[in-house]
C-alpha cells in the first residue's frame, strides 16, 4: 500500500478540521438574547415544545438570562413536561427550586414535578388494558406524593391544591396496593413473619385503604401460623367489626389539556 504524501497527508486534514469547525458552528451566533427569549416563547405558544427548548437553551448557555432568567426556566420545565422529556423536566425543576426557592411560581414547579413523576409511573398499555401496575415504577409514585403534598401542606392558596389533593389520594392507593401485593408474596411463600410485618406497617401508614382492609384476614391467618393465638383473636375481631366498610372506587385523576 502507499503512503500518502505529506501535502496529501495535510490537505485531508484541513477537510477534517474544516468539517469539525462547521459542524460546530452556533447558529444562534449573533441573534440579540431578548429576539431568542420571544422567538422561543412563540414557539411555546405554538406548541412546538422541541425549538422553544432550543431557543431557550441558547440563552441559558450564553449565560444571558438577564432579568427574565425566572421566565426562562420556567418555560424550560414546562416545554420540556411537554415534550415528554419527563426527567429533564425534573433535572429543571430542581434547578429551578436552587435558583429560586423564594419564587412566587414554586407551586407551579411542585405541581409540573408532580405530574413528571406521575407519567413516569403510567404504563399506558396496563392502562388500556385495565391491569393493575402497582408494582412499577414505585419511587416516581412516591416522589409525585410528595411534590403534590408539598403543595397541599406550603402553598394552601395555590390553584393546583384541588388537584393535588385528588393526586394524592390516587398515588396513596396504588401504594397501598404495592404494599398489599409483597403481603401476598410473602404467604406464597409461608414467609409469615415478614407477612405479618409488613402487613402492620401497611395498617399504619394506610390505615383507611382497601388495601388495609383486604390484608387483615392474611394477618390472622399469619399469626395463626405462628401459633400467637391471642392475635389472631384480636384481629378476627377487627374483620368482623369492619366486615361492612364500604370503599369508594378510587379513580385516577385525569390530566388537563393544559397539562
Amino acid at each position: 500500500m502507499r503512503k500518502l504524501t505529506p501535502l496529501l497527508s495535510l490537505a485531508l486534514a484541513s477537510l477534517v478540521i474544516a468539517g469539525c469547525s462547521s459542524s460546530e458552528t452556533n447558529e444562534f451566533e449573533g441573534i440579540p438574547a431578548q429576539d431568542l427569549y420571544n422567538q422561543g416563547q412563540t414557539y411555546l405558544q405554538d406548541g412546538d415544545y422541541n425549538n422553544a427548548i432550543r431557543y431557550l437553551d441558547a440563552i441559558d448557555v450564553r449565560g444571558q438570562e438577564g432579568a427574565y432568567g425566572e421566565q426562562i426556566q420556567l418555560s424550560m420545565i414546562y416545554a420540556q413536561y411537554k415534550s415528554g422529556e419527563y426527567y429533564k423536566a425534573l433535572d429543571a425543576a430542581e434547578r429551578f427550586a436552587r435558583t429560586y426557592p423564594d419564587s412566587a411560581s414554586m407551586d407551579y414547579v411542585f405541581y409540573l414535578a408532580g405530574l413528571s413523576n406521575a407519567r413516569l409511573s403510567d404504563n399506558w398499555i396496563q392502562d388500556f388494558f385495565k391491569v393493575n401496575d402497582s408494582k412499577r415504577a414505585m419511587d416516581n409514585v412516591r416522589n409525585a406524593y410528595g411534590n403534590f403534598q408539598t403543595i397541599v401542606q406550603h402553598y394552601p392558596q395555590s390553584q393546583y391544591v384541588q388537584d393535588a389533593q385528588n393526586w394524592m389520594v390516587y398515588l396513596k392507593n396504588r401504594l397501598a396496593e404495592h404494599e398489599f401485593g409483597i403481603v401476598k408474596f410473602y404467604m406464597k411463600r409461608d414467609a409469615y413473619v415478614a407477612a405479618a410485618n409488613r402487613i402492620q406497617e401497611l395498617i399504619r401508614l394506610y390505615p383507611d385503604s382497601k388495601a388495609a382492609h383486604d390484608a387483615l384476614p392474611l394477618l390472622q391467618e399469619s399469626f395463626e401460623k405462628m401459633k400467637i393465638a391471642d392475635s389472631a383473636q384480636k384481629v378476627a375481631q377487627m374483620i368482623e367489626a369492619d366486615k361492612d366498610q364500604d370503599f369508594p372506587k378510587i379513580v385516577k385523576p385525569s390530566y388537563s389539556a393544559q397539562f
